[in-house]
């Protein structure tokens, strides 16, 4: 199973999401730090799901005008959004 992480600013942001996308869409995520192989400034925090939900999860992200640094996938962390 591949995964993905949404990179935000703040926990507080984090956790703000997390709560929407499972109300919304039954999606479960984890939430962790950020890791420091992704080279996002400051500290961070990511939710970790599955790679099926990337689009889902990016149009909850744009329309709720919530700021993300990004999505990556698990692993090598290549930036796919």
């Amino acid at each position: 199973m591949n995964y993905i992480l949404v990179v935000f600013a703040s926990v507080t942001t984090a956790n703000r999401l997390k709560s929407l996308i499972r109300k919304k869409y039954g999606i479960e995520s984890t939430l962790i730090q950020t890791p420091k192989a992704i080279g996002v400034k400051g500290c961070s925090y990511a939710l970790k799901m599955e790679e099926k939900y990337v689009d889902t999860v990016w149009q909850v992200v744009t329309d709720s005008g919530v700021s993300s640094k990004g999505i990556y996938t698990e692993g090598n962390y290549f930036k796919i959004r």
